[in-house]
């Protein structure tokens, strides 16, 4: 019977002997991995070496030469054919070592292993470089010639110069393509519409039902959109000027342009509905009937803007310049109204039902017959307004002034009033509900 201790050397010398077998080739594809790193290494030192001999921009003409998607930045389009080059690059210099690491082997089978690995990585980089190659092709074939570089963009900008309307609008939707591939194109494309809009918007007829022509409206989307690219967000902002403009009727809903400059513009109908106007200057716009439902216009400058009929629910309109504005028979139902200037503003029959005014500035504001039921009017300054008629029914008036107002037949049954709320003479705090009926 074989004893305990030979059962543990028989044991013991299992795993070493299928590691004395295995170590051997494993060592020998290892460094070939190894010299094929090293390889790389000597090259990247070389291209270092020369970028320090011949200056930063030697690179220039052979990244001019490259495939168009090793050349960073690199869009989403792009990652697969470049992780096919870089796997291809890899393969190729593990077969050059080991081709070279052979000439040092003194075992047959080692040698048998590194032929191998040779042969089949040169076979898989050179499969993988071609592939990446066709796929980058195939691509470049389905995009317009003009689709990169600068030569593209500048004949797109020429284009836009022709007196075909098609022509025009071709070379529009050409710029909004350029853009949204090129970060650097993206300001450029900008100016370049709103320079457009600009020259085009009241020279060129009117499209359907009243609205700008197709061009121009193509124009004014690219302006509001062209940054709302997949990773970009919507923190850039349009900055752009489109003062004068004329666009009645035009369809900007949804769009970026905030900062943009719209002193005098002519948006009467316009569609801006969840539009981003943050910070815009529309110094006396012409708004009539506009649909600014949902739009973001926090801290924008309306200074005695015409909003007659606009349509702005549920818009928000915090720290808002609206001193002097037109917003009769508006409708601003639900409306962000905190801090907003509404002195001298005309607010005759405007509905303010459920409107946020917190801390707005009301005083000298026309508000005859508007409707401001359950309106939020806490720390507002009413001083001097002109309540004639107007609805306050379960209207919150906490700590608001109310000094000098006129409130003939005005309605505040069921007006919260507490804190400093300052009444007109002889209306009392507990006399609220009842000044309707004087």
């Amino acid at each position: 019977m074989t004893s305990w201790r030979a059962r543990l050397r028989r044991a013991l010398a299992w795993p070493a002997g299928v590691a004395a077998a295995v170590a051997p080739p494993v060592a020998a594809l290892l460094a070939a991995v190894l010299l094929g790193l090293a390889l790389l290494a000597v090259v990247v030192l070389v291209a270092a070496v020369l970028a320090w001999v011949a200056g930063p921009g030697w690179w220039r003409p052979v990244l001019e030469r490259l495939p168009a998607h090793l050349v960073p930045p690199y869009p989403e389009e792009d990652l697969l054919p470049l992780a096919m080059t870089v796997l291809a690059t890899a393969c190729l210099l593990t077969g050059a070592g080991g081709w070279l690491r052979r000439r040092a082997a003194r075992d047959e089978s080692i040698d048998t292993l590194l032929r191998r690995v040779s042969t089949w990585g040169v076979v898989l980089g050179l499969l993988l470089a071609s592939g990446s190659l066709v796929y980058a092709d195939a691509r470049s074939i389905e995009a317009a010639p003009e689709r990169r570089g600068p030569e593209g963009y500048a004949e797109a900008v020429r284009r836009l110069g022709s007196g075909e309307a098609e022509v025009r609008l071709a070379a529009i939707h050409t710029l909004r393509r350029l853009a949204r591939e090129s970060e650097r194109d993206r300001v450029t494309t900008a100016d370049v519409m709103a320079a457009y809009v600009r020259e085009h918007g009241s020279a060129a007829p009117p499209g359907r039902a009243g609205r700008p022509a197709a061009d121009v409206q193509t124009a004014l989307t690219v302006l509001g959109s062209v940054h709302d690219v997949p990773g970009a967000g919507r923190d850039w902002v349009c900055s752009c000027d489109l003062a004068r403009i004329r666009v009645p009727g035009a369809e900007l809903s949804g769009l970026n342009l905030g900062v943009a400059v719209l002193t005098s513009a002519d948006l009467s109908g316009a569609r801006l509905s969840g539009a981003n106007l943050d910070h815009a200057d529309l110094t006396r716009a012409d708004l009539r009937g506009a649909l600014l439902d949902g739009a973001a216009l926090p801290y924008a400058v309306l200074f005695m803007a015409d909003l007659g009929e606009a349509d702005m629910d549920g818009a928000d309109l915090r720290g808002a310049d609206l001193f002097k504005a037109d917003l009769g028979r508006s409708s601003l139902r639900g409306a962000d109204l905190r801090g907003v200037d509404l002195f001298g503003a005309d607010l005759r029959g405007a509905d303010l039902r459920g409107a946020d005014l917190t801390g707005a500035s009301l005083s000298g504001a026309d508000l005859r017959g508007a409707d401001l039921r359950t309106a939020i009017l806490r720390d507002a300054d009413l001083k001097g307004t002109n309540l004639k008629g107007a609805h306050l029914a379960g209207a919150n008036l906490t700590n608001a002034d109310l000094t000098g107002t006129d409130l003939a037949d005005a309605d505040l049954s069921g007006a919260e009033t507490g804190g400093r709320t300052k009444l007109p003479p002889g209306v009392g705090v507990g006399q609220a509900a009842s000044v309707g009926t004087q």
